[in-house]
């Protein structure tokens, strides 16, 4: 939920690591936005990948640029693209199909109209 400067932060993974590779490249940098990539723990007997989510953290300026670069993002990738977005208990799927539906939602969870 909102902290004392009006950012959020979010887990934010997709089901092919390039849409998350490329998802990372498109947010690092955005002014208003902090974004880390995490790695979860390999099982036994796996290698593991380079990281398999980003915690973004979102001022209150930066959502429009968030929702900006995932839009793109969805539309370059087309009906494949799956990002999913977890803040607290909340989860959200987004997909090239549902981004104009989903957008109005995404900025009530991160506390914003």
């Amino acid at each position: 939920m909102p902290d004392n400067d009006g950012a959020s932060e979010a887990e934010v993974w997709t089901g092919d690591p390039g849409d998350l590779d490329e998802l990372y490249a498109a947010l690092r940098g955005v002014p208003g936005m902090v974004v880390r990539a995490v790695a979860a723990p390999p099982g036994p007997g796996e290698h593991g990948t380079a990281f398999d989510l980003l915690m973004v953290t979102i001022s209150s300026g930066a959502l429009t640029a968030f929702l900006q670069i995932i839009r793109v993002l969805a539309e370059s990738r087309g009906p494949k693209f799956v990002l999913s977005i977890r803040r607290g208990k909340n989860r959200m799927k987004i997909s090239a199909d549902n981004i104009d539906e989903v957008e109005p939602m995404l900025r009530q969870l991160f506390g914003r109209r």
